[in-house]
C-alpha cells in the first residue's frame, strides 16, 4: 500500500443471527477530499481470517474494560493528603481508626494524629480488653497533636482509675469537647479527681452519670475553666464553699448554656447561686435530692428557661431578667413532695418578664390545685408585663378538661396587659 495512501475510516457491525459482519469503509479521493467512497463488504463467519478480525476486535475491547477495571480497582483514598485522609478517619469508631494501621506503611501512624477520639464499650467483648485497647491509644497517640474532642461511654461498671487517667490526658492535649457518659448505679464510691475542671482550653463538657447517689461525684466549689461555653452535668451535686452557698459557675466567664440533670446539694450546701453575666440558656430538670432546696439566679442576660420533671425547689432572682425571651414549664411541682404548695406560682412571679410562655397540662393542673388551696387566697397572680404569647400543651398523662384549662389561663393573665393564647 503506497504511503500517499489517504486515511481511512471502518465502521464494523456483527449480525449474530445471519452469521456475518458488515464493514463501512469510508475513503476519501486525494484529488478531491471532499469526495468519499463507501464500500461495503459482507464477510462470512466461516475462515480463519474471518476469525482472526473477529479475535482482533475482541482483544481490543478486552484491553479496554482491563484499563477500565484498573481504573476502578486504583486505591483512590491512599492517593489523598493525609490531611483529608484524618478528616475521614474522624468520623470512624476509634477502634476501627486504630485498625488502619495494618494497611501499609503509609496507614501505619496516620491514626495517632487524629483529633477526635470516642471510646464506647459496645464494641468490646468484657471490660479487660475495653480498658486494654484505651490504655493502649493513649500510650501510643502522638502526644504533639492537640486531642480538640473526646467522648467516653462506659454502660458497665467503670474502672476509676483508666477515667481519672483519661481526663488527665484530655487537659494535658488541650481538649476542646469532652463529653463522658458512665454507669455508676451499683457503686457506693467513685474516687473522682476533678482535672477537668481546671481545664482552660475547654469549651464544651458534659457529665452524665448513671447514679442513684448523686453525692459520689462532686464537683468542685469553683470551676476553673475560662473558655466553657456549654456545660451539662447530670446526678452530680455541688459543693458549698465558705457558706451555705454552692456557686460554682461564677468563674466561668464565657459560659452560654447550662443544663442541670437531676442534681443535688452536697452534704450541708444549702442553696445553688447560679451566678453568670454570660448565661443566656438554663435547663433544670429533675428534683434535687435530699429535700427542698433553693436556687438563686444572678443571670441578668438569661434569655431561655426551661423547668422540667418533678421539681422541689424553690426559684428566686437577684435582677429582673429583662431579657428573658422564652420559659417553658413541664413539671409537676410539689405532688411528690410535701411542703411546696404554689411552688410553680412561685417562679412564675420571678419571671414576669418573660415573653413567650409555653405550659404543659400538668403544670396546668399543678397550678389549679395550688390556687384551689385556701392558702393562695393572699398570694398575688404573676403580672406578665411582657408577655407577647401564652402557649398551652396537652399532654395524654395529664389530660385537662376545657372548664379546667379557662380557668388556669384567667388566673394566669388576669394580671397580665397583653394576652394572646396558642
Amino acid at each position: 500500500m503506497p504511503s500517499s495512501f489517504p486515511p481511512f475510516l471502518i465502521s464494523i457491525f456483527f449480525n449474530k443471527s445471519k452469521g456475518s459482519v458488515m464493514a463501512n469503509i469510508f475513503v476519501p479521493f486525494p484529488s478531491s477530499p471532499s469526495h468519499k467512497c463507501n464500500i461495503m463488504l459482507w464477510v462470512s463467519m466461516e475462515g480463519k481470517e474471518t476469525e482472526g478480525m473477529l479475535k482482533m476486535t475482541t482483544d481490543k475491547r478486552q484491553q479496554k474494560r482491563s484499563r477500565s477495571d484498573r481504573e476502578e480497582e486504583r486505591d483512590r483514598l491512599s492517593e489523598l493528603p493525609d490531611c483529608v485522609v484524618l478528616h475521614i478517619m474522624e468520623f470512624m469508631d476509634t477502634k476501627y481508626a486504630v485498625q488502619t494501621c495494618v494497611l501499609s506503611k503509609r496507614w501505619k501512624d496516620l491514626w495517632k494524629r487524629l483529633t477526635y477520639r470516642g471510646f464506647n464499650t459496645t464494641l468490646f467483648n468484657n471490660v479487660v480488653k475495653f480498658n486494654k485497647f484505651v490504655s493502649g491509644v493513649l500510650s501510643g497517640r502522638d502526644g504533639s497533636v492537640s486531642l480538640l474532642n473526646l467522648e467516653f461511654t462506659r454502660r458497665g461498671m467503670a474502672e476509676p482509675k483508666l477515667f481519672n487517667r483519661l481526663m488527665k490526658y484530655a487537659v494535658l492535649h488541650n481538649v476542646q469537647q469532652f463529653t463522658v457518659s458512665l454507669n455508676l448505679s451499683f457503686r457506693q464510691s467513685f474516687e473522682f479527681r476533678p482535672y477537668i475542671f481546671s481545664c482552660e482550653s475547654l469549651t464544651f463538657l458534659k457529665l452524665s452519670f448513671n447514679s442513684f447517689d448523686t453525692s459520689i461525684v462532686a464537683l468542685p466549689g469553683s470551676l476553673n475553666m475560662p473558655a466553657l461555653k456549654s456545660l451539662q452535668v447530670e446526678a452530680v451535686s455541688f459543693t458549698a464553699r465558705d457558706n451555705d452557698y454552692a456557686e460554682p459557675f461564677s468563674t466561668c466567664n464565657v459560659l452560654n448554656t447550662l443544663i442541670l440533670d437531676g442534681c443535688s446539694l452536697h452534704k450541708d450546701a444549702k442553696f445553688l447561686s447560679i451566678s453568670n453575666s454570660s448565661l443566656s440558656s438554663l435547663t433544670i430538670s429533675g428534683s434535687f435530692e435530699g429535700g427542698a432546696s433553693k436556687i438563686a439566679l444572678s443571670t441578668p442576660n438569661l434569655s431561655s428557661l426551661t423547668v422540667t420533671g418533678h421539681n422541689n425547689h424553690t426559684i428566686s432572682s437577684a435582677c429582673n431578667l429583662s431579657f428573658l425571651e422564652e420559659v417553658t414549664i413541664d413539671t409537676l411541682g410539689y405532688t411528690l413532695f410535701p411542703n411546696t404548695d404554689l411552688l410553680i406560682i412561685s417562679w412564675l412571679q420571678v419571671l414576669t418578664n418573660v415573653k413567650i410562655l409555653r405550659l404543659y397540662s400538668g403544670t396546668l393542673l399543678t397550678i389549679l390545685r395550688d390556687i384551689s388551696n385556701p392558702v393562695s387566697v393572699s398570694t398575688q397572680p404573676p403580672c406578665f408585663v411582657q408577655l407577647k404569647s401564652l402557649i398551652l400543651e396537652n399532654q395524654p398523662s395529664a389530660d385537662i378538661s376545657f372548664e379546667q384549662l379557662k380557668r388556669a389561663v384567667e388566673y394566669l393573665l388576669q394580671n397580665s396587659p397583653q394576652r394572646r393564647i396558642d
